[in-house]
This record gives structure tokens, C-alpha cells and sequence, in this order.
């Protein structure tokens, strides 16, 4: 560190799944609700999709769903999203094309 250097607090946090089900978080091991997805890494072949969404008490349905696909068995997919991040409401929870994918998630 250098003389007179700040240290920027951060709520990032991981987490992770291999195959389908819920992201959990790698040190608390909890379920992921209610937050932003700010980068996403995967691995296996086929269609991804990451979906954080809830319907609220009036009938409307909030958050979002992130797709996309991994072409080939070398593929490790890399996804920067900005600064804000995309915004997932409830539970946050992947389909991905194999039981041995992998889905890991930086969020806060």
C-alpha cells in the first residue's frame, strides 16, 4: 500500500452452483435475493439463463433474466456488466445446459 492510500469499502460478494439450482453464496452458503449481478463466468455447452424475478403483491412482475450461450466445450464465458449491474428480484437462480456447467456470480 502506499503512503497515504485509501481503502475502498466493497459489498461484493461470490457466488456459485454447478448445474442447475440457486446461486449460494461461497462463504455464507445462502441463497442470493434481492440483488445486483455486476459479472457472470460459466463454463459448459449450451444455453445459459440466470433469473432473479418475483411477482409483487398487485400482479407485477419485477426483476430480470440474463441468457445467453457457450458455443463450444473451450468456452469460459466472461460477462462485465457496468457499474449498476443488473437488477434481480427474490431468489436468484440458474438453468444451465448441464448438470456439470459451472455459474459463478459477482453481486452486491
Amino acid at each position: 500500500m502506499l503512503c497515504g492510500e485509501k481503502l475502498m469499502a466493497s459489498n461484493i460478494r461470490v457466488a456459485f452452483v454447478t448445474g442447475s439450482g440457486a446461486l449460494l453464496d461461497t462463504v455464507t452458503s445462502v441463497t442470493i435475493t434481492d440483488t445486483r449481478v455486476h459479472m457472470i463466468q460459466s463454463s459448459g455447452v449450451g444455453t445459459f439463463a440466470i433469473t432473479g424475478v418475483q411477482t409483487d403483491a398487485n400482479g407485477n412482475v419485477n426483476g430480470n433474466i440474463i441468457k445467453y450461450v457457450n458455443t463450444t466445450a473451450v468456452d469460459v464465458n466472461d460477462v462485465y456488466l457496468n457499474e449498476l449491474g443488473v437488477r434481480m428480484y427474490g431468489p436468484v437462480k440458474v438453468s444451465a445446459p448441464t448438470s456439470t456447467a459451472t455459474t459463478t456470480v459477482f453481486y452486491g
